[in-house]
Formats: C-alpha cells, sequence, structure tokens
C-alpha cells in the first residue's frame, strides 16, 4: 500500500492529485429560516375563528414580531384526537398574560389508508409487503427521524430497539410517512436516509450494528458514562433538528434510550444507609447541568416545527425486585425496614425527566414494554394530526437589550376531559437570515445533514492515538462504493475520476474543532485501464485519514465526499471518545484493524511523516482484504488488531503484573472469553504509549450476524481501583463467504 503520489502495481498503475483547499467557516454552518411566509391562500384559510379538516399543506411553525403560530395536539381521555375545535375553543398565555387567538387551522398528519399488519394479510402472511410508489415530497405528511441511543443501551436494550423499529415498520406506518434512523454512535448516509418504502425500511434495520458499550446491568452507570451518554443525545437531537427544519410535513423526532431521564444529587434512602451501609450522597447534579441545554433545544425544535418524544427502552419493570437484584442482599434484612422500603420504593427516583419532550408537546414513555407494538399507543395518538393556534405577541416579545429570555407559553382548551400537548415557550430571537442556495458548499450541507445526501455509500471507521507533536490523532479509513461513481474517459486513452472530499470533527455541541478540505483526481493510466477499472469496481475507492485534534473530548469525526461528474454527494460520521491522558489512569485508543505490513508501519509511525503529504491519502492494495472502514468479515478472515496502551508501567509490564483478556459477544450473548494473560508490548513509541498486537480468526463456530470484541487491561496491583483497568470495544459483523 502506498499513501499519495504515484501508485503502481503489477496489474494496476494509478496517480493521484491531491490539492488542499481552504473551507470559509461559515459555509460549514449554514443557517436556515424556520419557514417561508404563508401564502395568500392559507392567510384566507386561516383567517378569522375557522377550522379545517381537510388535509393541507402542512404549515409552518413561525416566530415573528407580528405572529407566534403554535402546534397544539388534543386528544380525548381515550387517547383518540379531537378534530373540531375552533379559535373560540382555545385560551393562550404568554408570561401569564391572556392573547388575542387570531385564528386556528386542524391539520392531519395521516393517510386515510390504514398500514399492512398481518392480521390483514391473511393470505399473504409470508409475503413481503408491496414496494412504496416513489413519493413526491408534497406529498409527505410525517417525517420522522429515529435517534437509538446506542451507547446507553445493553445487548437486551438493543434488540428492543430494533425490534420497536420493525413493529413500527410493519403495524404504523402509513402512505406519506417519510422515516430515517440515526444512531449515537456510528453510521452513514445511505442508513439515514429517509425511505416511505416497507421493504427498504425494514432491510435497514436488519443491517444496524449497535454500539453497545454497557455490560449486562447498566443499572449503576457510572457518573463519567452518563457524561457520555447525555452529551451524545444533545449532539444527535441538534444534528437532526438542523436537518428536519427544511423537511416537509409533520416532524417528529422519536429518541431510544435507556437513559430517559437527567440524574440529580439526592441524599440516600433509609433502604440504602442502613440496609447497604451506603452513606454516601451527592455526586454530579445532571439535571441542572444539562436542563439548559435541554430548553435551548426545545427552542431549536420550536423553530424547526418538531415534536420530540423520548421512549425509555428498558421497557416494564418492577422497582422494588429490580433494585433488591441490583444490590442482592435479600437476606437477613430487618422486616420494619423492608416495610418502610416498600412504603418508599414508589417514591419518585433521584432523576428527573428530561425536560425536551415536555417543552416541544411531546411525551416521555417509560416503564412499558412499548416496543411490542412499535412506538406504543400514546406517541402513535401524538402524532396523528394537530392544530396550528395563532396569535399576535405583545410588542416587548423580542425587545430585550441582547438579553435572552425564555417566554412562558400555556394553552388551554374549554372542553372537559382532554389532553393537551403543546410547547411551552420560546427564546426572545428572532429567525436569522437565509443563505441563498447558490452560495452554500454542498460539501458542507452534506456534513451536518447526511439524510439529503445519499447517493454515494461512504463507510468510514475512526479511531484516536495519542501523537507526541498533535497531542491526539484521529486516524480513519474511508471506503467509497465505485458503483455510484461515475469514470470518465481521458484524451490519452485513460481514465479519471474526480472527487472532493470534506472531514471534520465537531464536538458535542456541533461546534467545528478541526477540519480538511481536498480536491483528489485519482487518474488511471491509458496501460491495462480495463483491469485497473474492474479492480476498482470490486474493490471499491479507499482512503486513509489523519485529523490532528487539539484537546481531549467527545466527538463526531465527519466525512462528506462528492463525485465532481456527477454531482452524488454521500456522508458517514462515527463518535470518538478522547479521554484525557494528562490524567492518571490506564486508558487504550480505540481498537485498530491492520490489513496490511504497511498499514503497520503507518500505523506505529510518527504522524510527521505523513502530515508533509497531507491528510487524505489513496489506498490500493494487492491483497484482497476487506476496508476496516466496512467492519465486514467471513469466517477464515484473520483480523490483526492493533491497541496502544497509555499511562502504563513499564517496569510493571516487564514483571507480568499488566494483563489482557478479550470477550466476544454475538447478538448480546458472551460467545468466548480468553484467559487473562500477561501482555507483550512494543516498547513505549514518541508518545508514550504501549503498542499491543493481537491476531484474531473468525472462527468457523461464528455463524453471520453483529459481534462485538472487548479489550480488558488490568494492572493486578491496582486492578480493583479505576485507575488500573482500562476496557475497549470493536463491533463488526460476520457475513457467509
Amino acid at each position: 500500500m502506498v499513501k499519495g503520489g504515484s501508485i503502481e502495481m503489477p496489474s494496476i498503475r494509478i496517480s493521484g492529485i491531491v490539492t488542499a483547499l481552504v473551507f470559509v467557516f461559515f459555509l460549514l454552518c449554514p443557517v436556515f429560516s424556520a419557514g417561508q411566509d404563508v401564502s395568500a391562500a392559507d392567510e384566507t384559510r386561516m383567517a378569522g375563528n375557522t377550522s379545517d379538516h381537510e388535509t393541507v399543506e402542512p404549515l409552518q411553525i413561525r416566530l415573528s414580531v407580528n405572529e407566534v403560530r403554535l402546534d397544539v395536539v388534543v386528544l380525548d381521555k381515550k387517547g383518540n384526537p379531537i378534530t373540531d375545535l375552533t379559535a373560540d375553543d382555545f385560551e393562550v398565555s404568554q408570561d401569564k398574560k391572556r392573547q388575542e387567538i387570531l385564528s386556528s387551522v386542524y391539520i392531519d398528519s395521516q393517510s386515510n389508508t390504514v398500514p399492512q399488519t398481518s392480521a390483514s394479510r391473511k393470505n399473504t402472511r409470508n409475503l413481503p409487503p408491496l414496494p412504496a410508489v416513489a413519493m413526491k415530497r408534497e406529498d409527505t405528511l410525517r417525517t420522522i427521524i429515529f435517534i437509538v441511543d446506542d451507547i446507553s443501551m445493553n445487548f437486551a436494550e438493543g434488540y428492543y430497539a430494533k425490534m420497536a423499529l420493525r413493529n413500527f415498520v410493519e403495524k404504523q406506518m402509513r402512505i406519506g410517512d417519510m422515516v430515517a434512523i440515526l444512531k449515537t454512535s456510528y453510521g452513514n448516509s445511505a442508513l439515514q436516509l429517509f425511505l416511505s418504502d416497507k421493504s427498504q425500511m425494514l432491510a435497514r434495520i436488519d443491517a444496524i450494528r449497535l454500539e453497545r458499550t454497557l455490560g449486562p446491568n447498566p443499572n449503576d452507570v457510572e457518573e463519567s458514562h452518563l457524561f457520555r451518554i447525555y452529551d451524545n443525545q444533545v449532539s444527535a437531537i441538534s444534528y437532526s433538528l438542523r436537518a428536519l427544519r427544511d423537511m416537509p410535513g409533520r416532524k417528529i423526532l422519536i429518541m431510544m434510550t435507556a437513559v430517559p431521564k437527567l440524574r440529580k444529587v439526592k441524599e440516600v434512602t433509609i433502604f440504602e444507609a442502613f440496609i447497604l451501609g451506603n452513606h454516601s450522597m451527592g455526586g454530579v447534579d445532571f439535571d441542572s447541568t444539562y436542563n439548559g441545554r435541554f430548553t435551548s433545544l426545545a427552542d431549536d425544535a420550536l423553530r424547526a416545527g418538531v415534536v420530540v418524544n423520548f421512549l425509555d427502552i428498558k421497557g416494564l419493570q418492577n422497582h422494588a425486585e429490580q433494585e433488591f437484584s441490583i444490590y442482592g442482599k435479600l437476606e437477613g434484612i430487618d422486616p420494619y425496614l423492608l416495610e418502610m422500603y416498600e412504603r418508599m420504593r414508589n417514591e419518585p427516583p433521584g432523576a428527573a425527566l428530561n425536560p425536551l419532550p415536555l417543552k416541544t408537546g411531546g411525551v416521555t414513555i417509560e416503564n412499558s414494554n412499548f416496543f411490542l407494538g412499535g412506538i406504543g399507543s400514546e406517541t402513535e395518538g401524538l402524532i396523528r394530526g394537530y392544530y396550528l393556534v395563532s396569535y399576535t405577541p405583545p410588542p416587548d416579545t423580542f425587545n430585550s437589550d441582547g438579553k435572552a429570555i425564555y417566554h412562558n407559553i400555556k394553552i388551554n382548551v374549554k372542553r372537559k376531559n382532554v389532553q393537551i400537548y403543546t410547547r411551552d415557550g420560546f427564546y426572545n430571537r428572532l429567525e436569522g437570515k437565509t443563505y441563498d442556495d447558490t452560495t452554500q458548499n454542498p460539501l458542507a450541507e452534506a456534513i451536518f445533514s447526511p439524510f439529503l445526501y445519499a447517493d454515494l455509500n461512504v463507510n468510514m471507521f475512526a479511531g484516536y492515538v495519542k501523537d507526541a507533536k498533535a497531542r491526539y490523532l484521529v486516524r480513519s479509513w474511508i471506503h467509497l462504493d465505485p458503483k455510484d461513481v461515475k469514470i470518465v474517459e481521458t484524451e490519452d486513452g485513460g481514465a479519471r475520476i474526480d472527487l472532493e472530499m470534506a472531514c471534520l470533527t465537531s464536538d458535542i455541541n456541533g461546534f467545528v474543532q478541526d477540519f480538511k478540505h481536498v480536491k483528489h483526481a485519482l487518474k488511471i493510466e491509458p496501460e491495462n485501464k480495463s483491469d485497473n477499472i474492474a479492480w476498482i469496481q470490486e474493490h471499491g475507492i479507499r482512503f486513509t485519514m489523519l485529523l490532528p485534534v487539539k484537546k481531549p473530548g467527545s466527538y463526531y469525526v465527519r466525512t462528506a465526499v462528492e463525485d465532481k461528474e456527477s454531482g452524488k454527494i454521500g456522508s458517514a460520521y462515527q463518535y470518538v471518545e478522547i479521554p484525557d491522558l494528562g490524567k492518571k489512569g490506564l486508558a487504550l485508543s480505540n481498537i485498530f484493524i491492520v490489513t496490511s505490513a504497511e498499514d503497520l508501519k503507518w500505523m506505529l509511525s510518527d504522524a510527521e511523516e505523513w502530515n508533509d503529504k497531507g491528510l487524505f491519502f489513496p489506498e490500493v492494495l494487492s491483497e484482497e482484504v476487506r476496508s476496516p472502514a466496512l467492519r465486514t468479515y467471513a469466517p477464515g478472515d484473520v483480523l490483526n488488531t492493533l491497541v496502544a496502551l497509555y499511562n502504563a508501567d513499564d517496569k510493571a509490564i516487564r514483571r507480568s503484573e499488566v494483563e489482557i483478556q478479550t470477550i466476544v459477544y454475538k447478538d448480546g450473548m458472551e460467545l468466548r472469553r480468553s484467559e487473562p494473560m500477561p501482555i507483550t508490548a512494543r516498547g513505549a513509541d514518541s508518545s508514550g504509549g504501549f503498542w499491543i498486537i493481537q491476531r484474531f480468526t473468525v472462527g468457523s463456530d461464528m455463524p453471520p450476524g453483529e459481534y462485538v470484541r472487548r479489550i480488558v487491561i488490568t494492572d493486578k496491583k491496582n486492578g480493583k481501583k479505576t485507575q488500573g483497568v482500562a476496557s475497549q470495544t470493536m463491533s463488526f459483523t460476520v457475513k457467509e463467504k
């Protein structure tokens, strides 16, 4: 494998020309308007105390000095939508002051066509759903994004999430629905493409691989992992809101998570103090830490017209039995204390509901096996239809001399036995300007809105290492499926592929930290052109990438690729958590798959050698190996894995006091576990890291499915302390040869 420059092989001769570009920062962060002004026809339709039961072109949520327009869902006590209300039936207050309602209009968000279920297909039970007719933008009634918070889930909960998605598609998805799926760990634009065809959606769900990092018992989640979970929730929701702003129809975001609440600081209970001997209290108050950030997201959701729902994937639980099971101290407990605890167990736990659903007109579903039917009847009832209620805000609503003020909204209905779901307020800022589409760089849009750009299939694997000069370095592999890339014949009888690529890291708030933008011309020489093209079409177009990162933290590594000849674009992303290696305690880099001796040399070398040549490198391999970006292997494949151990004691390693153990899981169940054994590592490199190389064979006892390989490093003298243990996981898929 050769990085950059001219590539010569026995049957392939390809030369690469890479040109670096300057990327204007504001192009990476385009600002969109919350919506267009309503047409004259719509204004006429909404004038006065009117109510409309027709299916109309969905109207945009709007905030302006002349009008505040809010979406309101009204259900009866059975959860069915009420559709015959007029403006006179509503009461609106802003900051506890009654406002005059200008109009109300009811918008039906679902098709009258009943979704096919197994009960309605008695004679076609074994047949797949009929393919959907390609849906036009104006025919979209509901645009739904599912966020699968796989970082918060254990293996069983990951299974429940996929079950919920399948049941939603089979039982609840209707004509007029456009659905996409986003994970909090990693994915690409092909997965996230909005689809209306059930067969395609089911295929997407079957292909989902979940980065499940928690063990079998996630109930005692460490604070450090909670930071990771909440940060990723904020980032994924912000990312989705950005993508949904310009999407049509009723816009719904559904977060499936095992952590739907914000943990609070609370005093220990009598049960904990006297039975368990636990007298500790306090810790991080995540409710106060993250409440403001979720409130800010609620305002963004309002302006994008998105309703957010949280679904607790843990399902139905018996709180008392669960807590006893966790602590495992059922015997010998004083009956009086047991009775006291029995009375206390139904008290609210030390956690607050995430404020985002309540603030956006959504719900939080917990302690329910909703996934048996899809997204549950309560959530389904909320997305059937809604009212747009409009009023003129007070003159001083948006005048604050730069001070951020959250205006509280309360909406009542003059009927009994109704349930009301709506926004609870907004910040006093007007909409930003909308850039002309011609000024926006397509790659900039694609890298933040992969839902809209899935013409190219791009996959990526990224991981961090410590670097002596750059402090931290993200090394990545990118694989581009060439079937949609246009190969252009050149005048000299050869061929050419012109690509433009962008890569960046963004923090959990979506702010760009480090980025690179290049153009790459891949020239195929006339000699053996047909064989060269055939090789590319079989193996794909591969790149490796280096991206320096200035400081530790939680990041998304994002990349987008454009074929300049066809204009097609695809993107991919991955979550990478970089610990602060300046602190004490063992730490591991990400686990890398090494496919060749050149790859190994590249990984073990200092970054400066390659930085002089640029950050993107074309990659051509003579041997037939699968790209690490695909994470897909077959029985018999031999994987060489590489991981760096940091903050380890060289003397302890030489005395065999530092041990390594590997565990392999399949579909959530432990498949194999090695015995702990002393590590054999190369000497420390210039960054102080010890490189550990292992050979792993995909055995015949590993049938097709999803797998997770976990590496655990333990310092035996410090093994019971957090600083003496480090762990890292790698997910992959096994397919038939």
